[in-house]
């Protein structure tokens, strides 16, 4: 039998006796109406509703006891209410009923042991990526560390190429262990989320400059844009967003990041010049594990999470995130959309 991770057996063994006895009584109060309103109305099919409860709370066993007792009761019921009609035609009816209600206890029970299979594989698969994605963000760790502030260090222009690339895949590595267990919790709603007033054209700025200041071209309001979030999962979204422009465009072309407020909105606006997408693959792009999958983005190194990360957080802000595309290589426009905050009263005088 496939044990369902949520609900171990001592609790399920605790909740049996109630459980059935709840089954045999519906069984009793449907008997009772069906003897009571003669045979001109039909009460056969309200002997499924215990039968499919008892099937699906609790098990096979269960369900097909619970549909003899229910036979039982409408062959009864139906000798009790036709007295003109042969006890055998009862009988041989009650039988072919029966055969009915525990088709369905066993078809009911199948339907419940597949659907905990798949629970219990994607618990081990959650566990397995877990596992994963805490070694992964203790390796980029060490490997950060290691590096040399190439800053200072006395390096030729080919070795501060392979360690700004070295430090860039790093911080993918620890980008992809904080999504695996960021979307864990935030799936089991365990995440807490510290809300402050932020400044968005500032923070895009941050990230733009950080990411590739080169390449990421930025066009902000002449004023503050005030969002209320959390900083470090905001800071999460638009680095997702801007790394997913930067990795899916060809070298050396230009990511444009937006910042505007209006209709009472916050946005930032991601376009770029990279492998786009059709319309019918949008509904596939925020999904877990969704990709884009074409012949440019084979070899792209990602699992999928970030797109989703980027939608629970929006979200869990009270906003959305959107996408458009031309079409397949006509490049890509993400905007993410947060309720506009109120500027602090420092900000509103000026001081």
């Amino acid at each position: 039998m496939v044990e369902d991770p949520a609900d171990p057996a001592p609790q399920r063994a605790r909740r049996v006796a109630p459980l059935t006895i709840l089954a045999v009584l519906a069984i009793a109060a449907i008997w009772l109406t069906d003897v009571s309103t003669g045979p001109e109305y039909g009460f056969a099919v309200f002997y499924l509703i215990p039968i499919a409860f008892a099937a699906w709370f609790l098990g096979r066993l269960p369900g097909l006891v619970v549909a003899a007792l229910a036979t039982l009761a409408w062959i009864s019921a139906d000798i009790a209410s036709r007295e003109a009609i042969p006890v055998s035609a009862s009988v041989w009816n009650g039988i072919t009923r029966g055969v009915i209600f525990a088709a369905l206890a066993w078809l009911i029970d199948q339907i419940r042991r597949e659907r905990l299979a798949l629970r219990t594989v994607n618990a081990h698969r959650e566990e397995s990526l877990a596992l994963v994605a805490h070694t992964l963000r203790q390796s980029a760790e060490e490997i950060q560390a290691a590096l040399p502030d190439i800053t200072s260090a006395p390096l030729n222009a080919a070795e501060r190429n392979a360690l700004l690339r070295l430090r860039r895949q790093s911080r993918n590595f620890s980008r992809f262990a904080e999504d695996v267990l960021d979307v864990g919790q935030m799936e089991a709603g365990r995440f807490h989320m510290s809300r402050s007033h932020l400044d968005l054209c500032e923070l895009a700025r941050q990230i733009a400059n950080e990411a590739d200041a080169e390449r990421c071209q930025l066009v902000l309001q002449s004023h503050a844009v005030w969002v209320d979030a959390d900083a470090d999962r905001l800071r999460t979204a638009i680095e997702h967003l801007v790394d997913n422009a930067l990795r899916f465009s060809p070298s050396g072309s230009t990511v444009l990041v937006t910042v505007s407020d209006n209709d009472g909105h916050a946005r930032v606006i991601v376009r770029d010049r990279g492998v786009g997408f059709a319309k019918s693959q949008i509904p596939q792009i925020f999904k877990k594990y969704g990709r884009v999958r074409t012949e440019r983005t084979r070899d792209t190194v990602g699992v999928g999470l970030g797109l989703y990360v980027v939608r629970l957080i929006a979200e869990a802000h009270g906003g959305t995130v959107s996408a458009k595309s031309i079409g397949l290589g006509q490049g890509s426009t993400f905007t993410l959309s947060l309720p506009l905050a109120e500027a602090p009263a420092e900000a509103a005088t000026g001081t």
